[in-house]
């Protein structure tokens, strides 16, 4: 550019002036562009970051939904939100990337857990970052969504008692004659789930009627798995005499009031000892819930219809109609539950 001077000394002086500035002026550009790529803006920072880790993800999932739940739901999110953390530490969840939730599917693939447990693992730990993406209104993605988890056939199914194994145990409940045996009995001919038998009150059974039965509804002590679970079933056989000796020595609210001390359920300690015991007497991969598959065999057996089956096991409805109405009274339950105690 010119300089509008004839003077070599002034056109010097100006070169070096005009060079000087735009050094300067390139020097501050390539400053700015340094700096805009290795420390973000205030405004970058605040939407790059969701300010909010796993661990305050797991307490806001509680607090939220928490409410009036049995403590296994608190225990549960603990328990996965703890795992996730032992493998990938307490981050924050716009840290947390797919690459993320491999690592984390492989550790717990690693440590033996059957792929329908990790599935069950990742559908608690999504819904308590859903909750958190979308409490907080957070610009982020759940990066436990889509995971793949591979099925390897790995569950082990629960196997049905066979008749003569049921009727050993039974015999061997009628022998010892104690708290423990009167819940196997009851649960042996009535296919209940160990849980609805555990938290049975005194009031829940009926035996000085023409048709005894049990009633199964939710109390303070535990909740019923499903709507469909509520229900009365026939005592017959077996669980007839387990349900009067229980009567019989009960001197509380709860029929075992040894599972129902601390204002809960504690169905898992009553598994552990009834499983312990069952292991003497059955066949591998047997255990107490063994028999609500084999009262479901027991009843197709006898060519019981498969709505009252339904009914008696408190399955879900298989179609909106079988839902109308007040269900099947209870002569007709006791006439398909005494043919399974006494066939011929």
């Amino acid at each position: 550019m010119s300089l509008h001077t004839r003077s070599e000394k002034s056109a010097l002086a100006g070169s070096y002036r005009l060079t000087h500035e735009l050094d300067g002026y390139w020097s501050s550009i390539r400053v700015s562009r340094l700096t805009k790529t290795l420390i973000p803006s205030p405004e970058q920072s605040f939407t790059n970051k969701s300010n909010i880790t796993l661990e305050q993800a797991r307490d806001l999932y509680l607090k939220l939904k928490g409410h009036n739940k049995p403590k296994l739901f608190h225990q549960v999110a603990n328990r996965n939100t703890g795992y996730v953390i032992d493998v990938l530490g307490n981050k924050d969840l716009s840290d947390l990337t797919s690459i993320d939730a491999g690592k984390f599917r492989d550790s717990l693939l690693s440590k033996g857990l059957a792929s329908s447990s990790v599935r069950r693992v990742f559908s608690s730990i999504k819904s308590i970052v859903n909750l958190s993406i979308k409490e907080m209104g957070l610009d982020i993605s759940n990066p436990f969504l889509g995971t793949y988890i591979p099925d390897l056939d790995d569950t082990l199914e629960c196997q049905p008692i066979p008749p003569k194994t049921i009727n050993k145990i039974q015999l061997a409940c009628e022998s010892i004659n104690d708290e423990l045996r009167w819940m196997v009995a009851l649960i042996s001919d009535t296919g209940m789930r160990l849980g609805e038998a555990a938290g049975l009150k005194a009031s829940d059974v009926i035996i000085d009627c023409a048709h005894p039965y049990l009633i199964i509804q939710p109390n303070s002590c535990r909740r019923l798995k499903t709507k469909q679970s509520e229900r009365k079933i026939p005592l017959v056989g077996y669980s007839l005499w387990a349900a009067k000796k229980s009567i019989q020595a009960c001197e509380s609210e709860y029929l075992f009031q040894s599972y129902n001390k601390t204002g809960v359920c504690n169905a898992n300690s009553a598994s552990a000892a009834l499983n312990k015991w069952l292991k003497l007497h059955v066949e591998k991969d047997v255990v107490i819930h063994s028999f609500r598959h084999s009262i479901r065999d027991r009843l197709r057996n006898v060519e019981c219809p498969s709505d009252i089956i339904d009914s008696i096991g408190g399955w879900s409805k298989r179609s909106i109609g079988e839902s109308y109405g007040s269900g099947y009274q209870l002569p007709i339950l006791h006439k398909w539950m005494n043919k399974i105690t006494d066939p011929g």
